[in-house]
């Protein structure tokens, strides 16, 4: 390889630039080099500059050779500008090719971080950059897709709204997308009605709106757009859809298409000793197809805590101690202490129907959901205005059957 060979892959492409001297160390690689033109530009009056002024020196972070860093030590000139007009009486080389003016990295390394950051953001980037030995903290990646120019974004046509939380339960804003090209579009900072309203006039162009079922959004949607197709977006759909197969299948139980369940005997049976037929609790859930299936998983996971009993029955009487014992079976010490005391498998505990925080709150629970309020939200705020201490979480469990 000849020295323009070396020059052409070492130094940035299309560049002025005369290599001058190569300083390889265990760490990194310096490359000197000068510029060649034999002009400058004045960035004032755009008009070329010949007398030499002085020279100084610039250090711009390259991308690395292989793993070994790359540093190009960068030799430029200041010139006299010698336009009368021009209130500049210096300037100094630009290589835009090279580096911008006031850059420390290189351009090609530039573009590097910006893509790093738009492909991994700011924390990995930097991880990654790190990794093939090229400079760049997350800050600096951040920094870099900043900066980029705003892509041109088509005239939307087909858009979807819905709202997005800036602080979940206090402050929720509006995000518009372009499904056609599937992009954001633009984000507003409420989800009121008029705001909605008045970014839709200032877009005349939207046909189609694909939104939520809130209320702000189609009056929204009729003020600013009459003439747009309002349409439901998928998972809406989808929600609509669970809902009415939900509503049927409550009011019919036991579907006549639905085969029989098996045995819950032949449904359970894992290998188990034949005494275990004797200790098959009784069913406690109804004779339907979700009940058949609850009771078949309960009558497994007894059979499974019998099996972990009767293994630790075996290795408790060959001497092992319990710590041992719970490791190889695989429960817990404590309930199985307790299992070998009383002799039995340990039983689980039936819930005790022990009234909840909710059960006063139902007489007037239930005139609100029949009469159309099938929103847990808004249930729930009825009944603390009522009195209601508990939280979302129980009204929302008990309304979701």
């Amino acid at each position: 390889m000849t020295l323009n060979d070396l020059c052409t892959v070492l130094l940035p492409p299309s560049a002025p630039l005369q290599l001058q001297t190569i300083h390889a160390t265990e760490h990194d690689l310096t490359l000197e080099v000068a510029a060649t033109a034999p002009t400058a530009c004045c960035p004032d009056c755009v008009q070329p500059a010949l007398r030499i002024h002085s020279r100084s020196w610039r250090t711009l972070a390259d991308l690395p050779w292989s793993t070994t860093p790359v540093q190009l030590h960068l030799r430029v000139r200041r010139f006299f500008c010698d336009t009368p007009t021009c209130p500049r009486q210096t300037c100094t080389e630009r290589l835009p090719q090279v580096a911008p003016h006031d850059a420390r990295t290189t351009t090609r390394l530039r573009e590097t971080q910006t893509q790093t950051g738009l492909a991994l953001g700011g924390a990995a980037g930097a991880r990654h950059l790190a990794r093939q030995r090229m400079p760049g903290s997350r800050n600096t990646l951040l920094r870099r897709v900043r900066r980029l120019p705003a892509p041109e974004v088509p005239t939307p046509r087909v858009i979807g709204i819905d709202d997005w939380a800036k602080r979940k339960g206090r402050t929720y804003g509006t995000i518009v997308v372009d499904l056609e090209h599937g992009g954001p579009v633009d984000v507003v900072e409420d989800r009121a009605a008029e705001t909605v309203a008045t970014w839709l006039q200032a877009h005349p162009e939207v046909t189609i709106v694909a939104r939520d079922r809130a209320e702000a959004y189609a009056s929204g949607v009729t003020q600013g757009a009459p003439d747009a197709v309002q349409v439901a977006d998928r998972w809406h759909l989808l929600k609509h859809v669970r809902e009415a197969i939900e509503a049927e299948l409550h009011q019919r139980p036991t579907l006549p298409w639905h085969p029989p369940a098996p045995a819950t005997a032949e449904a359970i049976s894992l290998g188990t000793p034949a005494d275990l037929a004797r200790a098959v609790l009784p069913p406690i859930y109804p004779d339907t197809a979700a009940g058949r299936r609850a009771e078949a998983a309960r009558q497994a996971r007894r059979t499974q805590r019998l099996q972990q009993y009767q293994q630790a029955c075996t290795l408790r009487q060959q001497g092992l101690p319990m710590p041992l014992i719970a490791r190889q079976v695989g429960g817990s010490t404590r309930t199985l202490c307790r299992g070998l005391a009383a002799a039995t498998i340990p039983e689980r505990q039936r819930r005790t129907g022990a009234p909840g925080c909710l059960d006063p709150s139902t007489t007037s629970l239930q005139p609100r959901w029949e009469a159309g309020c099938h929103h847990a939200t808004h249930l729930w705020r009825d009944l603390q205005a009522q009195g209601f201490a508990g939280s979302y979480h129980v009204v929302a469990m008990y309304v979701a059957p």
